[in-house]
Order: C-alpha cells, then sequence, then structure tokens
C-alpha cells in the first residue's frame, strides 16, 4: 500500500488510502501487540509493509496504550548502535528491570531487518542481538556488564525476500514470529489509491478539463508499470531493470509537486505526466532500443487514454519536455513548472 510524502508550502503531507489489506494486516498486528506476540512482514518491495505498521503503531499511540520505538537496519548496522538506540528509550523499572512508561507498553519495529552484512561464520550481529532478547527476555547492559530484563516490548519486523544485499534469516529468530506476507496490490486497487490521491489533489484549484485526466494519468501510469515490468526484466547486464509499486508513486508525487498556476491546460497536464513517467522509467534504460520501445508506450497512451493531438516531437524531440522548480530562486514560493527557455535555464 504506497505511502509517500511531497513538499508544499514547507509542510509535509502523509497520503494514504486504506485497503482490504492494509486493514485486514493491522487488526491481525494489533490483535497480536495485544497478546504480547510479535510478528513479521514479508513482501516484494513496495507492497507496504512498513506502512501497514508504522500505521498501526500511529493508532495505538495516539490512543496512549503504546510507546513506538523505530530502528531501521542497513548493511553498516551494528549491533552496539542498535542496543542503544533500544534501550534509550526504555524506562528503568527497577535496578535489573527496564520497560515501559506507566500504563503503556512499548512496540519496536526494526525495518528491513534482513539488511546488515554476514560475518565470516555467518552471524548478524544485531539480529543475534535481538534474538537473545526474544530467547531472555532481557539484554546485557554494556557499561557495567549486567543484565537487565526488558518487560512490556514486542518486537515487530519487516523485510523484502533475500535477494540483492539481503541476507536469509536464520530459523532459530524467525520462530519467534507470527509470519505475514503481503500481497502486490492489484490494477483496481491501484488505481482507488492513486485516483483518490490524484483525484483529491486536482479538485483543488486546477481546471475541470485537467481534473477530467485525472484517471487517464493514472490508468496510463499503471499500465506503463506493468508493462515495463513484465516485458523489462533484470539481467546481467541491467542488472537494475528493478521496478515496483514506489515507480508508480514517484510518478504520482511529481505530479504533486504543481500547482494551478503552472498547470492551466490539458495540454500541459499531459506534458507533465510525459516528463514524470520518463524520469522515473526511461532514465533508468541503458540502450537505444528499450528507449524507443519506451516512447512508443507513452504515445500510444497519449492517444488512447489522453485523447492529445501531441506529437512525438513535441514531447521527445529536440526541445524534449522538461519541468522544474529552478527557474525562479528567489521567488516566495517555488514553482514546478515547465522550462521553455533553455537559455534561462542555463542563466
Amino acid at each position: 500500500m504506497p505511502k509517500f510524502e511531497f513538499n508544499k508550502d514547507k509542510s509535509f503531507f502523509e497520503l494514504m488510502v486504506e485497503t482490504e489489506t492494509t486493514i485486514r494486516h493491522g487488526w491481525c498486528l494489533e490483535t497480536l501487540l495485544e497478546g504480547n506476540y510479535s510478528s513479521f512482514f514479508t513482501g516484494e518491495s513496495g507492497v507496504g509493509k512498513s506502512v501497514i505498521v508504522q500505521n498501526t503503531f500511529n493508532k495505538l499511540v495516539e490512543r496512549g496504550t503504546y510507546q513506538g520505538i523505530y530502528l531501521n537496519f542497513s548493511a553498516q548496522t551494528d549491533s552496539k548502535r542498535t542496543q542503544g538506540t533500544m534501550m534509550e528509550k526504555l524506562e528503568k523499572i527497577s535496578r535489573s528491570t527496564l520497560g515501559a512508561p506507566p500504563g503503556k507498553r512499548n512496540a519496536v519495529f526494526v525495518d528491513d531487518i534482513n539488511m546488515p552484512q554476514v560475518e565470516t561464520y555467518g552471524a548478524q550481529p544485531p539480529i543475534e542481538l535481538l534474538r537473545l532478547f526474544l530467547d531472555r527476555k532481557g539484554l546485557f547492559e554494556r557499561t557495567e556488564w549486567q543484565w537487565r530484563y526488558i518487560q512490556d516490548t514486542t518486537l515487530v519486523a519487516a523485510a523484502a525476500p533475500p535477494v540483492g544485499g539481503r541476507s536469509p534469516l536464520t530459523p532459530r529468530f524467525s520462530t519467534h514470529f507470527n509470519m505475514f506476507c503481503v500481497p502486490e496490490a492489484t490494477s483496481a486497487v491501484l488505481q482507488k489509491i492513486f485516483g483518490s490521491i490524484l483525484g483529491g489533489f486536482l479538485k483543488a484549484g486546477f481546471q475541470e478539463g485537467i481534473q477530467n485526466l485525472c484517471m487517464p494519468a493514472i490508468d496510463s501510469t499503471i499500465e506503463i508499470y506493468e508493462k515495463i515490468s513484465a516485458e523489462k526484466r533484470a539481467t546481467p547486464v541491467k542488472f537494475h531493470y528493478l521496478f515496483n509499486l514506489r515507480d508508480v508513486s514517484k510518478v504520482c508525487q511529481g505530479i504533486l509537486m504543481t500547482r494551478p498556476v503552472s498547470i492551466q491546460s490539458p495540454e500541459s497536464f499531459s506534458k507533465l505526466w510525459a516528463h514524470e513517467i520518463s524520469r522515473v522509467f526511461c532514465d533508468r534504460l541503458i540502450n537505444q532500443e528499450d528507449t524507443d520501445w519506451f516512447i512508443e508506450q507513452v504515445m500510444d497512451n497519449m492517444s488512447k487514454n489522453f485523447k492529445s493531438s501531441l506529437e512525438l516531437d513535441d514531447l521527445f524531440g529536440e526541445r524534449k519536455v522538461m519541468f522544474a522548480d529552478v527557474l525562479k530562486l528567489d521567488a516566495p514560493i517555488r514553482l514546478y513548472e515547465e522550462i521553455k527557455d533553455l537559455n534561462k535555464l542555463k542563466k
């Protein structure tokens, strides 16, 4: 379930649309947390694992029943930093016991838990540290080497499948979790999510003709995403041809950077969509054959969904369509607008 932030008037907006998947998995997570059972969410990149957990945590924190502790693992994460981040959020209950504030419980969320590097003999120190906590309900204090029990604290983890820089988790660790696999969203779900986000945005001051292009833009983006994922797969030479739902959200995020004063006609909006879809997908293609294939898909959607009269040269000719917010750097409001004068851009 995609979620993203964009900057508008120097404020950050979080956009989220609930679906059956987010509600279902969120309810399961909340129920397991109440019983002090650990949960593990897996699934392909971009399906919304982190969003489901964070949204559930936010609801529990707002109710005043839980305190959220967030850890984000990477290849450089070590056990010392992991323990320090975790224990600084815990309160001292007694000389040998740490836990949550009075009347609350701790919920620890570890994102990308399978990212830490594997040592020579197969261990991942941050994960071994968490396994010790799950096995013994406590950790050693590093300064005094005293054992500290940790109570009222539940661990929740999320990770994509072990490919690329991610490593398989030892069964001795994963056996502590209730496992959930978050499925990829269907085309209908994606249309509902991004249609709701973009439709609500365009209603705030854009012309009716531009508002009518909301679903054509979403349908075209999803169609190109599905085609490029199926036809342009990763190979040893094109190892970065990995596309997921975050790419669809980035296209919408680019459109959400505009304002009504910058987009005043359906043609201008069509150019904006062509720029954003090219920025996200086409810029990653490495040869002319793949680029020509992508341009053909864009022009096909222009005529089929947008009903636009824009020609190939209007979008991908010598004067390629380009949008940016750098033309008026001294203005109080940075406008994300089409750049028509290259000389002005260079200046």
